[in-house]
């Protein structure tokens, strides 16, 4: 016999379950937050009741169904698979997640919340795993708790006392990702944290409790760093300055604790800046112009192309992917060597929340999203209590403005979900009436009413619009200055002295003790390639130069080996295997005291699919100020 509230139960207990399972898989995360929704709308219906949509997921229809405006107005390219069921469009139902927040009651909320903690509990410890050990989590646990071979490892961060450190991702498949759900997941920890310091009755009863806490706070802190997801540290150092603001605190307070977060980030910084690769691009790639990553100014390069042609309707939900290659195929065709940069740059969203709506539904994704927004922090504002439990909503919507965190499934369905057991919303409409009438009047906004603008939604706009500036600026970058031939060492790891050689003006001096150097320089593709059209065997010959400037001669290599190298050019975040590659050639250079030409025909190891010709060096010094040689080598290296 079915009771009164037995749907009601099963919705709640589903939801439950969702908080927790939502750190290890999205497909766990994705059937029981879907459940939780099927038992909801049979309760609705079992009590003859319409569900109550809160404002927030009116804003959410209306911005997804613009995103069909485009296919529709162009109905004779519409295809229901690429528009609707494999698009942005199919991620509309995460939404209606948001139905929970006028379905529950705030008991069941409060009861919810530890669910929350529970969640963000195994997310740290999976963490913490995923830091010490040397396979991926996800493949290897669903291969049977086995390494298959060929599929990529974690990344190093680095080596202590014998102990391997890898960047922490837990269950995910990306750092970012893994970031996300820490910005969603860890405020719940922190609030608990702090909430169980400020109990005077009961110290010593919850002690444990409070040890407990503290050391998965500093666990969360260390990952939260280690992980390296910039967007997320700017999301919550935003987040801190509205929260000391809703503390209406002095600021004052917080300058011990500021110092102590300060002198630890440092701390951390000399640990690994020297010693990390990955490290040190996290932190390099913040203040440089050109770096070894292009791939972000590629895609906001496309983004405002993209933008420019249809503001108006927008390229509708499924064809990001396809407009991309459009405005890229022209590229290609002027400067050839940038097909690979390009092929390989994530092409499925456009690396920013808001904007990648406006490029999908145009006008009146602008306008959807707007609104969201609003509610949302509108929402975020009126709660009184607790307010730093759901500091993690803010974080998430000012990291969108590097990553699109709400086209991440495994992010949008917990964001959705900590949504949904906020404190239901009042919306006073009267009030907002009076402003609209007072605007359209020409009486302007007073002072009292901007009570509609939430302090949160204010930082938020500024943000956005600061990003979007900045981005656009960064995409007015030349397309020759983006060709960069990379230098890697042995291990594949960047070269940093070896890469400074490649098209200098002078050599480069080395430390004193250097006495060999061994790096890999990539070379051109055997292909000649575009988009959209058949590879063809590249005619043409490989070439580079190795400089022998006269005035260096005795500082210069007293030898040097050549390697011919044979590289895979698939896309290795795409197929989550690493390029094979191999040696074709060895030779040594004879010293002339000339410069050297080295000249390569591809056709010589001709593979049915488009490889690399890379390059090898080994150079060997005697000399006490040993200098690198100078390499020149042209973007499509003729």
């Amino acid at each position: 016999m079915i009771g009164k509230e037995t749907f009601h139960t099963f919705s709640f207990v589903f939801l439950a379950v969702f908080f927790v399972v939502s750190p290890f898989s999205i497909s766990l995360s994705q059937i029981s937050g879907g459940l939780s929704l099927f038992f909801l709308f049979l309760d609705q219906i079992q009590k003859r009741k319409f569900p109550s949509f809160p404002l927030a997921l009116i804003f959410w229809v209306g911005l997804y169904l613009s995103f069909l405006l485009s296919p529709l107005f162009h109905y004779e390219s519409f295809h229901w698979k690429q528009n609707i069921v494999k698009s942005e469009f199919g991620d509309i139902w995460m939404g209606f997640l948001l139905l929970h927040q006028n379905y529950l009651n705030n008991p069941e909320k409060k009861k919810l919340k530890f669910y929350v903690i529970l969640g963000g509990m195994f997310l740290i410890l999976s963490g913490v795993v995923s830091l010490v050990t040397h396979y991926r989590l996800a493949p290897f646990v669903m291969d049977g708790f086995r390494y298959v071979e060929g599929k990529r490892l974690p990344h190093l961060l680095t080596e202590y006392h014998g102990i391997s450190f890898y960047l922490p991702i837990g269950f995910q498949s990306t750092h970012l990702t893994y970031g996300g759900l820490l910005a969603v997941y860890l405020p719940s920890i922190f609030a608990t944290t702090f909430r169980l310091l400020q109990r005077k009755v009961g110290f010593r009863k919850h002690f444990l409790l409070l040890v407990g806490n503290l050391i998965l706070s500093g666990l969360g802190l260390v990952l939260l760093f280690l992980n390296q997801s910039r967007s997320i540290w700017i999301g919550f150092i935003l987040g801190m300055i509205l929260l000391i603001h809703k503390r209406k605190t002095s600021f004052k307070r917080f300058i011990p604790w500021i110092l102590v977060g300060f002198f630890f980030i440092l701390s951390i910084l000399i640990l690994f800046y020297h010693t990390n690769w990955i490290f040190q691009r996290a932190i390099d790639d913040v203040f440089a112009k050109r770096s070894l990553e292009n791939q972000r100014i590629w895609i906001h390069k496309m983004n405002f192309s993209i933008l420019k042609e249809h503001f108006g309707l927008g390229i509708g939900s499924g064809n990001y992917e396809s407009s991309f290659i459009d405005f890229a195929i022209p590229i290609v065709d002027s400067i050839p060597e940038l097909y690979y940069d390009l092929s390989i740059t994530p092409k499925s969203h456009a690396h920013f929340d808001f904007l990648h709506g406006v490029l999908l539904g145009g006008v009146v994704a602008f306008f959807f999203s707007i609104g969201f927004l609003w509610s949302i922090t509108r929402n975020l504002d009126g709660v009184k209590r607790h307010f730093s439990f759901y500091l993690g909503i803010f974080v998430i919507l000012i990291a969108g403005s590097f990553q699109c965190y709400l086209l991440d499934d495994e992010v949008l369905l917990p964001f959705m979900g900590l949504l949904a057991i906020m404190p239901k919303g009042k919306l006073d409409l009267s009030l907002l009436s009076q402003n609209l009438i007072g605007f359209f009047r020409k009486d302007g906004f007073g002072t009292n009413q901007f009570r509609i603008v939430p302090i949160s939604f204010g930082i938020l706009i500024f943000w956005i619009s600061l990003s979007l500036t900045t981005t656009y600026l960064w995409s007015r970058t030349e397309n020759r200055d983006l060709s960069l031939h990379r230098t890697r060492t042995k291990d594949n790891f960047p070269s940093p002295d070896s890469q400074m050689s490649i098209n200098a003006k002078t050599p480069i001096p080395l430390p004193v003790s250097t006495k060999e150097l061994y790096f890999k320089l990539s070379g051109c593709l055997d292909k000649e390639m575009n988009f959209k059209s058949n590879a063809k065997p590249r005619q043409n010959p490989i070439r580079l130069a190795i400089l022998w400037d006269e005035e260096y001669r005795s500082l210069l290599p007293q030898s040097i080996a050549i390697e011919i190298r044979k590289r895979e050019s698939f896309d290795q975040d795409k197929e989550y295997r690493v390029q094979a590659e191999s040696v074709v050639q060895r030779f040594t250079l004879p010293l002339t005291g000339k410069d050297h030409l080295i000249e390569v025909d591809p056709r010589e190891w001709e593979s049915p699919t488009p490889e690399f010709i890379d390059f090898g060096f080994l150079y060997t010094w005697k000399s006490e100020r040993p200098h690198l040689p100078r390499i020149q080598i042209r973007g499509n290296c003729d």
